[in-house]
């Protein structure tokens, strides 16, 4: 890389335009709060006790209470009537309480007291983590011990509104903190201290690039990335062993990697968003004529063709997806698979009405609110795949392939034709070769065998993913690290954290491995020289600053002809094996040793 380089660079107005908005100041991104859990959970206890200094009193804490009854999943739950009581009441005189230990030596996220009206609100917040065993029975059971005839309402508090394995507890997502963020901005800026609404306005902000990310900026880096695709590469990898080093230079080059090193990994991690160009390549593998669609970032959408006779209605907003009534995307979901949804759009009521019954006819659940006039949107079809890697194209492409071809979406797309084109609609089935099946049938093989392993290890669905190419899994300690280390500094499978356990799966063999992730690269450091003082084997390259993925176990089994029964030993067998059970044992020993308190 060259000088001229840099200046080339530096002359992009899309650089500049980007840079100016990546670097907007913000007090919490500077103390890097967006991903520690202890964090969030000291900015909630002060946003949730109505005596704070936040003069919103006890707001805050009845729309947490108004969601919990606003979300689906909690319709079912035995205190749901109870809530909604509670709500007739004043909450001001409830009184919040951090990190509660039990008598299991655990500590409770926040508890929520209100002696007038003997209820208690526990909150458990796992912001990147995953309940550990018997963890939520633990903390009702104390609760209910300690505080009699209190009536308790527990709550799970996740990203992305994962189930507890407790049915008492209520569902509750950041999302939903979001949305109430949003409203106290709007309603409350007139009322609110400088000071605390433009705190409110910093982490509201944090949330919403967690849920929300700005598309325009991220085609901005992809077009970025892609001008200067060498460049970037390069200053990413320095910029990464500059953090936390004692480093002075003389020069342009350094001066430059110091003034745009946000910037630059911004670049870095959205640029290589290829979301886009896998459905580019799904689009040609899957059609021999002309389809109407949008290779959008991160929500790449189609007309599927057989749905041609939306055209033919009329549409309440012309700007909607592709112009359409109807459109299909892929979009990666907020568990880290990827989903395809169908959806109709703002078309004329009385079609639109006409089209969901029809719909209904046909089996498909339609909710009653997207009947009425004022409905707007509704998604009739989702369906989700696992992606292990999300750096990797093929799998990408061979995912969208998977889902749009599956017997329930060909099913779907069937239907939605017949009403449209009032016809039976021919189900041609793909052409695929033998050779294909076969490998195709070992590798779901192998897949089927591991998700029921997965069961048996008692590792729930939101901790593993399973595709033809790769297998992947975590463990409680995992979490316990990402939870005080933060994510890594560019995505990594679909985890984003410390360490991952994985499987490359061929059609006669798996390789198995425990690899160290590139989280941020000074902690790196430390962490690889904990593990090298316990003993672990790496790579030397694994104690520089610029090492990202090191590898600490690693085995290969063949499996050719074997059966499930086979491979779920096979399985077992790989996760026993006495070398990795050895460096599991010291991973914990270094969590319990140096990180345990660690903030």
């Amino acid at each position: 890389m060259e000088i001229r380089d840099l200046i080339d660079l530096e002359n992009d107005t899309n650089f500049q335009q980007l840079n100016q908005q990546v670097n907007s100041f913000n007090t919490l991104k500077i103390l890097k709060l967006e991903n520690h859990e202890i964090r969030h959970s000291n900015i909630l206890a002060w946003l949730l006790n109505p005596k704070e200094n936040h003069n919103l009193s006890d707001y805050f804490l009845r729309k947490v209470m108004e969601h919990l009854l606003l979300m689906d999943e909690n319709s079912g739950n035995i205190q749901f009537q109870k809530v909604g009581d509670i709500l007739n009441h004043s909450l001001v005189d409830s009184h919040v309480y951090r990190e509660v230990k039990t008598d299991k030596n655990r500590y409770i996220d926040l508890l929520i007291v209100n002696q007038q009206l003997k209820t208690v609100f526990i909150i458990e917040n796992k912001f990147y983590s995953s309940e550990s065993v018997n963890q939520l029975n633990d903390y009702l059971e104390f609760t209910r011990r300690t505080f009699g005839n209190f009536t308790i309402i527990p709550i799970y508090l996740t990203l992305n509104g994962e189930e507890p394995s407790n049915s008492n507890y209520f569902i509750l997502t950041y999302e939903k903190i979001e949305v109430i963020l949003h409203t106290i901005l709007m309603l409350y800026k007139d009322r609110l201290n400088n000071n605390v609404y433009q705190f409110i306005v910093d982490y509201n902000q944090i949330l919403k690039e967690k849920f929300y990310p700005n598309q325009d900026q991220i085609v901005q880096a992809i077009d970025i990335y892609r001008n200067h695709k060498q460049t970037i590469n390069v200053l990413f990898e320095e910029t990464v062993s500059l953090h936390k080093q004692l480093q002075f230079e003389s020069g342009f080059y350094f001066e430059f990697m110091m003034k745009y090193k946000n910037t630059i990994q911004y670049i870095y991690k959205h640029g290589q968003n290829i979301l886009s160009y896998s459905f580019d390549e799904f689009i040609n593998q899957q059609f021999d004529k002309e389809v109407l669609y949008r290779s959008q970032p991160t929500s790449p959408h189609l007309l599927p063709p057989e749905w041609e006779g939306i055209s033919y209605v009329h549409m309440k907003d012309p700007n909607y997806w592709l112009g359409k009534g109807l459109v299909v995307w892929f979009e990666q979901a907020k568990d880290s698979r990827l989903s395809i949804i169908a959806e109709m759009g703002p078309i004329e009521y009385t079609e639109r009405r006409s089209l969901l019954e029809k719909l209904e006819q046909f089996g498909i659940s339609i909710k009653e609110s997207s009947k009425l006039e004022k409905a707007r949107y509704t998604r009739f079809f989702t369906q989700k795949i696992d992606i292990n890697k999300w750096d990797d194209m093929a799998e990408l492409t061979q995912g969208m392939l998977d889902l749009y071809n599956s017997s329930e979406f060909k099913q779907v797309r069937n239907q939605v034709a017949t009403i449209l084109n009032n016809d039976e609609v021919e189900v041609v089935e793909p052409k695929t070769s033998v050779e294909k099946q076969t490998a195709q049938d070992i590798k779901v093989k192998v897949q089927r065998a591991f998700r029921k392993w997965m069961v048996l290890m008692n590792i729930p669905e939101t901790d593993y993913r399973a595709s033809t190419k790769y297998l992947s899994f975590i463990m409680p300690l995992f979490d316990s690290f990402k939870e005080r280390l933060g994510e890594t500094r560019e995505k990594w499978w679909w985890y984003n954290g410390p360490f991952l356990f994985w499987f490359n799966i061929n059609e006669d063999s798996i390789y198995f491995t425990l690899e160290v992730g590139p989280i941020e690269a000074n902690q790196r450091v430390v962490l690889m020289e904990q593990m090298k003082e316990q003993g672990i084997v790496f790579s030397k390259k694994g104690l520089s600053p610029e090492a990202k993925f090191n590898r600490i176990f690693s085995q290969s089994v063949a499996i050719k002809g074997l059966g499930e029964s086979e491979l779920l030993q096979v399985f077992q067998t790989l996760y026993n094996h006495h070398e990795l059970q050895e460096t599991l044992n010291k991973i914990q020993h270094i969590y319990n040793e140096f990180y345990s308190n660690f903030e």
